[in-house]
């Protein structure tokens, strides 16, 4: 994501926004969310509805579209528009939480955006596009992640604001950087717990193959790398550590055994960690990211920027290293892609 504001946007039926916000959301007990109709609700914070109240709150989206045409029926709140993103066409907004849509109208008891419960380290996507279609083609989305979770309330309350119908207001969406926010902690998408191991039969192998629909972009063993190497990102050079996973990157990719490497520093001012948003053709793409297990544990850099940073991490003799490329929520062999290097 770029390092820069986004103010005015005015959109017509093609434009394509893209993403929007990456980051991470720490959520409170429960707040207030106002309608367009005038009424205000008292949500959870940690469910889709909460999350877009926080950034709001936060400044990273000045104003949503809320309707409670259903909460009479069916006791759910409506997405219909963040900024003066809004439905239109056949593009409309929808939520997958880890990958799976929320189809808060039909399972509304369980899915409503202001009921569904979500949990630490939860993806949620926000799209504004065909829900039939690939989220990297879409008009615009936001990828948040949940971080920590306070004391909830477990169903919403309702008061009434008074008879005046405030409509929604669809002039500009204002989106900052997780720099910019004072109240968000950063937190990228591809460092989420997993609770599986990750695939270990294709590790004999030092060529590009595929297993299945996986592809392994590198497997095999490489010596423990040392010294200093010089990382380029996308807001410029930094020099790391050769023994940390970014390091190891670099070595691979002199060598030859990858041909690129893509790395942001957005992370760099708040949590000195850079973020790796590619290898080769694999780029992060939303609902897709790259993910790094050192020995069958994941790295956790958005709690542990300290040590678990991908150029802070050191790495020794007889490590496993894997990237993966795939959906963070979903076991490590369900990857796209992956690399797989033990440490000699």
């Amino acid at each position: 994501m770029p390092d820069t504001e986004i103010t005015d946007i005015k959109e017509t039926s093609s434009d394509i926004v893209g993403l929007l916000y990456n980051g991470t959301v720490d959520t409170k007990g429960s707040l207030s969310v106002l309608s367009y109709s005038g009424t205000s609700y008292t949500v959870p914070g940690n469910t889709p509805i909460g999350i877009l109240q926080i950034l709001q709150e936060a400044g990273t989206i000045n104003k949503l579209s809320i309707g409670d045409e259903l909460m009479e029926k069916k006791g759910i709140l409506l997405l219909d528009g963040i900024g003066n993103l809004s439905f239109g066409d056949e593009a409309g907004w929808y939520v997958k939480v880890n990958g799976e849509r929320l189809e808060d109208v039909v399972l509304s008891e369980t899915m409503g955006l202001n009921r569904y419960l979500l949990n630490e380290g939860d993806v949620v996507l926000f799209i504004l596009g065909d829900p039939k279609g690939m989220v990297s083609e879409s008009k615009a989305y936001l990828t948040v992640t949940v971080g920590e979770i306070h004391e909830v309330l477990a169903e919403p309350v309702s008061t009434n604001q008074g008879n005046e119908t405030v409509k929604p207001e669809q002039d500009t969406l204002n989106v900052t950087t997780n720099e910019d926010l004072p109240k968000l902690n950063e937190k990228t998408v591809e460092e989420i717990e997993k609770e599986s191991s990750p695939d270990e039969s294709d590790t004999k192998s030092s060529n590009t193959s595929s297993t299945g629909d996986q592809e392994i972009l590198y497997s095999g063993s490489f010596s423990l790398p040392s010294g200093i190497v010089n990382i380029t990102t996308t807001g410029g050079d930094y020099e790391i550590d050769g023994d940390t996973p970014l390091g190891l990157l670099k070595k691979l990719m002199d060598d030859d055994k990858i041909s690129d490497i893509s790395v942001s520093d957005k992370s760099m001012r708040k949590g000195g960690i850079l973020f790796l948003e590619g290898i080769n053709d694999y780029h992060f793409s939303g609902d897709k990211t790259w993910f790094v297990l050192v020995n069958n544990i994941l790295l956790k850099d958005y709690l542990y920027p300290d040590t678990d940073g991908l150029n802070v991490y050191t790495l020794k003799t007889g490590d496993e290293v894997g990237f993966y490329f795939g959906e963070p929520a979903r076991p490590a062999e369900d990857a796209e892609a992956k690399l797989i290097i033990t440490i000699e």
